[in-house]
């Protein structure tokens, strides 16, 4: 309705190489408000797709604009990978600084770093070993990480984001052929010979670039 002032296809269905888990696609659906009648319409015309298992994350101009701080990294991902089914690209225009991008990339890797400790610990004491769900999330975050770390530093992205990856891992001093190689199984969906060295691996990296962001000096 007049309300509604873009829908955006978000997330790794809105481009190539970073969809290691699947699953169905997320919009974004920006309006000038968000009130009850407004609701209403965005669910009876999303009915079957949302119980078809759509994702939809639902925000208002005014919320967009006031959330460019306390949420830069999730709103830098949405402006650099979408595509816009309705309206006008309500990211144009946002600005993000460089201070607050900085402060989200090290907060997204300090909860991912201590996820990924938790997880190993886990398995240590469980033995459980089935661990693909969680190795293709955090692949996936880390990538993104990764890659709007690359952004802030001021360096050419590679169109290629298993090269930006590995662009990432040498910038934060660790070794970049363990996560090749589980990059690359879990893309063909291969079995894993030691899942739990996957894990660990997963987790010296993240643990790594967390010291290395932490020094990362940025404008304002």
């Amino acid at each position: 309705g007049e309300q509604l002032l873009a829908v955006c296809l978000i997330g790794a269905a809105a481009g190539p190489n970073r969809n290691y888990r699947g699953g169905m696609p997320e919009l974004v659906v920006v309006a000038k408000q968000l009130g009850v009648e407004a609701l209403h319409a965005l669910a009876r015309g999303l009915a079957a797709p949302l119980r078809a298992g759509l994702q939809i994350r639902t925000i208002t101009q005014l919320e967009l604009l006031g959330s460019t701080d306390v949420h830069a990294l999730e709103i830098a991902e949405w402006r650099a990978r979408n595509v816009v089914l309705a309206g006008e690209d309500p990211f144009t225009d946002l600005v993000i600084t460089p201070a607050d991008l900085r402060h989200e990339l090290e907060r997204a890797l300090r909860t991912l770093s201590h996820r990924l400790r938790n997880r190993v610990l886990w398995c240590l004491a469980t033995d459980q070993r089935r661990l693909d769900p969680v190795l293709r999330e955090a692949l996936e975050r880390l990538t993104m990480i990764g890659y709007h770390t690359l952004e802030l530093r001021g360096e050419n992205l590679p169109l290629d984001e298993g090269k930006a990856l590995e662009r990432f891992v040498i910038w934060a001093g660790a070794d970049y052929a363990p996560l090749q190689a589980l990059r690359e199984r879990l893309l063909s969906n291969g079995i894993p010979d030691d899942p739990l060295a996957e894990l660990t691996a997963l987790a010296t990296l993240t643990e790594a670039a967390c010291a290395e962001i932490d020094d990362l000096v940025v404008g304002r």
